[in-house]
C-alpha cells in the first residue's frame, strides 16, 4: 500500500489503488504483498500471535515467482498519505531485510516522506536498525523550499556497477543542478546545528500524548498511529466493528476543509480499507512547532472532529 510516484514504472510498483485504477493496462505485471497494518490486518491475524506474516509474505511471493526474477522489494517504511502513518511492528523490517538478504533481493526504502528527521530518526528504517540497498529522500531534503531527489546507494553496489561494464549511461535534464545542491547542504546543516532531529522525537512523543487525552475517546476514533512529528488518524462510524464511514461522505475530506477555513492544514486520505471505504487524516507540523502549538493544533482538531460529524448528521447514524 506505499506510494512511489505518479510514472507508470513507479505507479506499478505503489500499492495505491485509486491512482492505479486508470492506468492497469499499462503496467509490467508487479507482485505485491499485504501491507503490515496491524489495525486492519488484511491476513486476519492478530499482532501478539501472527508470527509476523505480512513480513514473511515477501518470502511466499519471491518463491512464488521465482527468486531470479525477483530485482528488488520497495516499501515505505512507514506508510505515507494512502494508509496515513501506519508504524509497522517492530520485527517487520528486521524480517523483510533477512529475506531480501536471503534471496538477493535489493531492498529499496522510499523515504520521501520520512527521510531527514521527520520519524524522529534521519531516516524512518533506523528506527529497526536497517541499511537499506538503496534510499530514496525528496520532501525532507530541502524542507520545500526547492525541488531536490536524492538516490542514495550503497557502495558495494555502486562499485560492481563501475568494476564491471562501468556503462550506467543515463542522466536528466534537470540533474546536477547547484541551487537546489545549495539548498539541500543549507537544510542538512540547519538540521545537524540545531539538532532537531531530537526535537522532533521529543516533540512527536508530546504530540501523540496530547491526540490520545484529546481523542481517543472520541466515538469516531478508531487509531492514532505514528512517529515523530508525523501521525495518522483513522475515523471509523463504529469503533467496536471498525466500520468505515460510506465513501459518499468523504468524511476525511470534509474534515480537512473545515479545519483549513480554521487555519489548521491537515492530509486527508482515504481507501485504507479496501481502496475505496476508510477515511483517514496526516499531521506533519514544522519541527520547530511548540507545545502550545501543538495544543492549539490539537484543540482545533478536536473542534472540527466534532463538527465535521454534526454538519454530516453521522452523530444520529452511530
Amino acid at each position: 500500500m506505499s506510494y512511489h510516484g505518479l510514472s507508470l514504472g513507479a505507479l506499478a510498483v505503489s500499492g495505491k489503488q485509486k491512482m492505479r485504477q486508470g492506468y492497469l493496462p499499462m503496467f509490467q505485471d508487479v507482485p505485491h504483498i499485504p501491507p503490515p497494518y496491524c489495525y486492519r490486518c488484511s491476513l486476519n491475524l492478530e499482532p501478539d500471535t501472527c508470527a509476523m506474516e505480512c513480513a514473511n509474505a515477501l518470502e511466499h511471493e519471491i518463491l512464488k515467482q521465482g527468486a531470479e526474477k525477483i530485482s528488488a522489494f520497495i516499501a515505505e517504511p512507514i506508510s505515507g498519505s494512502t494508509l496515513g502513518a501506519v508504524v509497522p511492528p517492530d520485527g517487520y523490517w528486521p524480517r523483510i531485510t533477512e529475506i531480501c538478504e536471503q534471496y538477493g533481493v535489493l531492498l529499496i526504502a522510499d523515504e520521501v516522506l520520512t527521510g531527514m528527521g521527520r520519524s524522529g530518526k534521519w531516516f524512518a528504517v533506523e528506527h529497526w536498525g536497517g541499511v537499506p540497498d538503496i534510499i530514496t529522500v525528496g520532501k525532507g531534503s530541502t524542507s520545500g523550499y526547492f525541488p531536490l531527489s536524492i538516490v542514495g546507494v550503497k557502495g558495494e553496489h555502486v562499485d560492481q556497477i563501475a568494476n564491471g561494464s562501468g556503462n550506467f549511461n543515463h542522466g536528466g535534464t534537470y540533474s546536477h543542478h547547484a541551487v537546489g545542491a545549495a539548498a539541500g547542504l543549507a537544510t542538512l546543516e540547519f538540521l545537524k546545528q540545531d539538532n532537531l532531529i531530537n526535537t522532533v522525537a521529543q516533540k512527536g512523543a508530546y504530540l501523540y500524548a496530547t491526540l490520545q487525552d484529546a481523542l481517543l475517546d472520541q466515538p469516531f476514533i478508531g487509531d492514532i498511529r505514528g512517529s515523530g512529528l508525523m501521525w495518522g488518524i483513522e475515523f471509523v462510524k463504529n469503533k467496536a466493528s471498525k466500520k468505515a464511514f460510506e465513501t459518499n461522505i468523504h468524511f476525511a475530506q470534509q474534515l480537512a476543509d473545515i479545519a483549513f477555513e480554521k487555519g489548521l492544514v491537515i492530509y486527508p486520505g482515504s481507501g485504507s480499507v479496501d481502496g475505496k471505504a476508510g477515511d483517514h487524516i496526516m499531521l506533519a507540523p514544522p519541527f520547530i512547532i511548540t507545545e502550545s502549538q501543538i495544543d492549539e493544533m490539537v484543540s482545533i482538531l478536536r473542534d472540527v472532529i466534532d463538527e465535521t460529524a454534526q454538519s454530516l448528521g453521522v452523530i444520529l447514524k452511530y
